[in-house]
Protein backbone atom coordinates (compact mmCIF):
# COMPACT_ATOMS: atom_id res chain seq x y z
CA UNK A 1 0.00 0.00 0.00
CA UNK A 2 1.78 3.46 -0.80
CA UNK A 3 1.84 5.89 1.43
CA UNK A 4 -1.13 8.03 -0.37
CA UNK A 5 -3.62 5.36 -0.01
CA UNK A 6 -2.63 5.06 3.59
CA UNK A 7 -3.27 8.84 3.93
CA UNK A 8 -6.59 8.86 2.89
CA UNK A 9 -7.49 5.54 4.39
CA UNK A 10 -6.36 7.64 7.67
CA UNK A 11 -8.83 10.73 6.89
CA UNK A 12 -11.83 8.54 6.26
CA UNK A 13 -11.38 6.93 9.49
CA UNK A 14 -10.63 9.69 11.25
CA UNK A 15 -13.92 11.01 10.00
CA UNK A 16 -15.60 8.25 11.50
CA UNK A 17 -17.44 8.66 14.96
CA UNK A 18 -16.36 7.28 18.19
CA UNK A 19 -19.45 6.83 20.56
CA UNK A 20 -19.11 6.24 23.82
CA UNK A 21 -21.43 3.06 23.96
CA UNK A 22 -21.62 1.10 20.96
CA UNK A 23 -25.49 -0.47 21.40
CA UNK A 24 -26.64 3.40 22.32
CA UNK A 25 -24.99 4.56 18.71
CA UNK A 26 -26.37 1.52 16.91
CA UNK A 27 -29.87 1.97 18.47
CA UNK A 28 -29.95 5.76 17.48
CA UNK A 29 -28.88 4.94 13.94
CA UNK A 30 -31.83 2.72 13.55
CA UNK A 31 -34.03 5.06 14.95
CA UNK A 32 -32.99 7.55 12.18
CA UNK A 33 -33.91 4.95 9.90
CA UNK A 34 -36.93 4.06 10.75
CA UNK A 35 -37.81 7.80 10.83
CA UNK A 36 -36.24 8.39 6.94
CA UNK A 37 -38.81 4.99 6.20
CA UNK A 38 -41.61 6.50 7.44
CA UNK A 39 -41.36 9.63 5.84
CA UNK A 40 -41.03 7.64 2.38
CA UNK A 41 -43.82 5.58 3.25
CA UNK A 42 -45.54 9.53 3.72
CA UNK A 43 -44.40 10.44 0.95
CA UNK A 44 -44.68 7.48 -1.24
CA UNK A 45 -48.72 7.35 0.11
CA UNK A 46 -49.01 11.08 -1.15
CA UNK A 47 -47.09 11.08 -4.23
CA UNK A 48 -49.65 8.37 -5.15
CA UNK A 49 -52.85 10.00 -3.93
CA UNK A 50 -51.86 13.12 -6.42
CA UNK A 51 -50.46 11.27 -9.04
CA UNK A 52 -54.06 9.24 -9.11
CA UNK A 53 -56.22 13.01 -9.07
CA UNK A 54 -53.98 14.54 -11.45
CA UNK A 55 -54.51 11.58 -14.03
CA UNK A 56 -58.37 11.98 -13.01
CA UNK A 57 -58.28 15.18 -13.85
CA UNK A 58 -56.17 15.53 -17.07
CA UNK A 59 -58.05 12.76 -18.69
CA UNK A 60 -61.55 11.93 -17.47
CA UNK A 61 -63.07 15.09 -18.58
CA UNK A 62 -60.75 14.78 -21.84
CA UNK A 63 -62.37 11.23 -22.70
CA UNK A 64 -65.89 11.39 -21.48
CA UNK A 65 -67.14 14.56 -21.51
CA UNK A 66 -65.64 15.54 -25.01
CA UNK A 67 -64.57 18.72 -24.00
CA UNK A 68 -63.31 20.43 -26.84
CA UNK A 69 -59.84 21.92 -27.37
CA UNK A 70 -60.67 24.36 -29.81
CA UNK A 71 -62.83 26.46 -27.11
CA UNK A 72 -60.79 29.07 -24.66
CA UNK A 73 -62.43 26.76 -21.73
CA UNK A 74 -61.01 23.66 -23.42
CA UNK A 75 -57.81 25.09 -23.84
CA UNK A 76 -57.11 26.21 -20.67
CA UNK A 77 -58.42 22.85 -18.79
CA UNK A 78 -55.53 21.31 -20.90
CA UNK A 79 -52.78 24.09 -19.72
CA UNK A 80 -53.58 23.66 -16.40
CA UNK A 81 -54.09 19.59 -16.63
CA UNK A 82 -50.82 19.14 -18.49
CA UNK A 83 -49.13 20.97 -15.68
CA UNK A 84 -50.82 18.93 -13.35
CA UNK A 85 -49.33 15.67 -14.96
CA UNK A 86 -46.25 17.43 -14.99
CA UNK A 87 -46.25 18.37 -11.42
CA UNK A 88 -46.73 15.20 -10.61
CA UNK A 89 -44.47 13.03 -12.92
CA UNK A 90 -41.79 15.36 -11.13
CA UNK A 91 -42.91 14.25 -7.46
CA UNK A 92 -43.16 10.62 -8.83
CA UNK A 93 -39.12 11.43 -9.77
CA UNK A 94 -38.50 12.93 -6.19
CA UNK A 95 -39.92 9.48 -4.70
CA UNK A 96 -37.57 7.02 -6.60
CA UNK A 97 -34.47 9.13 -6.11
CA UNK A 98 -35.58 9.60 -2.36
CA UNK A 99 -35.78 5.79 -2.02
CA UNK A 100 -32.74 5.00 -3.62
CA UNK A 101 -31.28 7.72 -1.09
CA UNK A 102 -32.75 6.05 1.57
CA UNK A 103 -31.26 2.64 0.29
CA UNK A 104 -27.78 3.96 -0.20
CA UNK A 105 -28.03 5.45 3.51
CA UNK A 106 -28.83 2.30 4.98
CA UNK A 107 -26.10 0.44 3.11
CA UNK A 108 -23.32 3.04 4.51
CA UNK A 109 -24.74 2.96 7.68
CA UNK A 110 -24.16 -0.74 8.05
CA UNK A 111 -21.03 -0.86 6.39
CA UNK A 112 -20.06 2.19 9.12
CA UNK A 113 -20.95 -0.07 11.87
CA UNK A 114 -19.36 -2.70 11.04
CA UNK A 115 -16.03 -0.76 10.77
CA UNK A 116 -16.91 0.55 13.93
CA UNK A 117 -17.08 -3.03 15.78
CA UNK A 118 -13.70 -3.96 13.99
CA UNK A 119 -12.44 -0.57 15.35
CA UNK A 120 -13.45 -1.88 18.79
CA UNK A 121 -12.31 -5.27 18.36
CA UNK A 122 -8.78 -4.27 17.06
CA UNK A 123 -8.47 -1.43 19.98
CA UNK A 124 -9.38 -4.14 22.48
CA UNK A 125 -6.31 -6.11 24.20
CA UNK A 126 -6.54 -10.17 23.73
CA UNK A 127 -6.90 -11.83 26.57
Amino acid sequence: MNTEDRNLQNRLLARLPRPANMEAYRAEVASALEKNDKAYRRQRWFTGAFWICAMAFAFVPLTFDRLRLDTRYGAAYAFVAACLLMYGAVEVLKMFLNRNRIELLKEIKQLQLQVLELQGSLSKPSA
